[in-house]
C-alpha cells in the first residue's frame, strides 16, 4: 500500500522579516551571517538592518570616512563596504532581501561626531547649550552632504 500525499507549503505572509539593530548593539559580520542562515531556515525573507542611529555610526563611508572613524564605538566596530557586499550576497543566495535603515534627520547624534556643522545647535535663554538636535535643514551644506552620502549608500545597498 502506497500512501499518496500532497503537501502544499507556502508562507502565510509575503514579508517575513527580522530586524537587527547593530547601531546600538554591534554584531560581528560572522554573527550577522549566522542570523541570515537561521532566517533562511525559518523562511524569513527580509533582513531589516538598523545600521546607524544616535549611539554609533558603524557604516564605513568612503566619501565621509570620519563618520565611522569618530562615530563608531571603536575602529573595530565598523562594517566596511566589502563586509556589507558580503552580507548582501550571502542573504541574496538565501532568498533574503537586505533593507538598510539610516535614521535621519533625527537620531543623528553619531553623525555629528564625524561631520561638523551638520546638527542643529540647541539653545536655552538665547545661549547655546552645547547640545545638538537633528540634522540642521537651514544650512546650505546639509543637502549637498545628504545627497552625496545617500548616493553612496544607494550604490552600496
Amino acid at each position: 500500500v502506497v500512501n499518496d500525499t500532497n503537501i502544499e507549503d507556502k508562507p502565510r505572509f509575503a514579508h517575513r522579516g527580522l530586524l537587527l539593530d547593530t547601531s546600538r548593539h554591534y554584531l560581528s559580520k560572522t554573527n550577522i551571517l549566522r542570523n541570515l542562515d537561521a532566517m533562511a531556515q525559518n523562511k524569513l525573507n527580509v533582513f531589516h538592518w538598523h545600521i546607524v542611529d544616535d549611539q554609533s555610526f558603524p557604516y564605513q563611508s568612503k566619501a565621509f570616512p570620519d563618520l565611522s572613524a569618530k562615530g563608531a564605538y571603536s575602529p573595530n566596530h565598523v562594517y566596511t563596504q566589502a563586509d556589507i557586499a558580503e552580507v548582501i550576497q550571502f542573504a541574496r543566495l538565501r532568498g533574503i532581501r537586505v533593507v538598510a535603515e539610516f535614521d535621519s534627520p533625527g537620531h543623528t547624534q553619531s553623525w555629528g561626531k564625524g561631520q561638523a556643522g551638520l546638527l542643529t545647535q540647541c539653545y536655552s535663554g538665547g545661549q547655546a547649550t552645547g547640545n545638538y538636535g537633528p540634522v540642521d535643514p537651514t544650512l546650505n551644506t546639509t543637502f549637498p552632504f545628504l545627497q552625496q552620502f545617500f548616493s553612496e549608500v544607494a550604490h552600496v545597498f
